[in-house]
């Protein structure tokens, strides 16, 4: 299985450009915790060559310089392939983005789809669970007690308590009571066809 690009999508963009801003009338707490620039209904286009990439939309945005942070409320995001075709979506509780460094952490429940594989990724971060983005290595992975879900169209599915997604090597690893069934690509070997996933790790095609 191909991993989805677009579940990478959400944690790409950290330009914001022109919004309202909104300063609050409330007590004002310490310096440290109020956000430079709060953006309500927020959308981004990111367009290259005159073609769209993707699209970022979320309910609310929070700048904060002091922290080099930007932090994300409700937010969904697109993918488009080069022909200006949807490519992947999904939708996400919220995220916090490191200005400095481009990594990221998404806390609550995740849920991404590849139109391409028609596979769709679920991930239920719950208390304490989520998901953390590394920039410099290109890796993505679930944060303690985060269960994932992947499925697809065919009716495959797959359970796990962890998963390690390396977009340098293009392998997907799927870790800890890993079970399910699986239907591979017409060209990967038909002796493997449903064979249950009940152990070790679920590597990416």
């Amino acid at each position: 299985m191909k991993p989805e690009a677009g579940v990478l999508l959400l944690l790409l963009f950290l330009g914001l450009d022109a919004c309202t801003l909104d300063y609050g009338k409330d007590k004002t707490p310490p310096a440290d915790q109020v956000p430079l620039m709060v953006f309500d209904h927020l959308r981004q286009t990111t367009v290259k060559n005159g073609k769209i990439l993707y699209t970022v939309e979320s309910e609310g945005s929070e700048s904060f310089p002091s922290h080099k942070q930007v932090r994300l409320k409700r937010f969904r995001f697109q993918e488009y392939d080069s022909q200006g075709k949807a490519a992947s979506e999904g939708e996400a509780e919220s995220a916090v983005i490191d200005t400095a460094t481009n990594d990221a952490t998404v806390a609550g429940r995740l849920q991404a789809r590849s139109a391409e594989q028609k596979v769709t990724l679920v991930i239920d971060g719950g208390p304490g669970g989520g998901l953390s983005w590394a920039d410099g290595d290109r890796i993505l992975k679930t944060l303690a007690n985060t269960p994932v879900v992947l499925t697809k169209d065919d009716g495959s599915r797959i359970d796990a308590k962890s998963m390690v997604l390396d977009l340098g090597t293009n392998r997907l690893e799927l870790q800890g009571a890993v079970h399910g069934t699986w239907t591979p690509e017409a060209n990967q070997n038909a002796n493997s066809l449903g064979t249950p996933v009940d152990a070790g790790s679920a590597p990416g095609r």
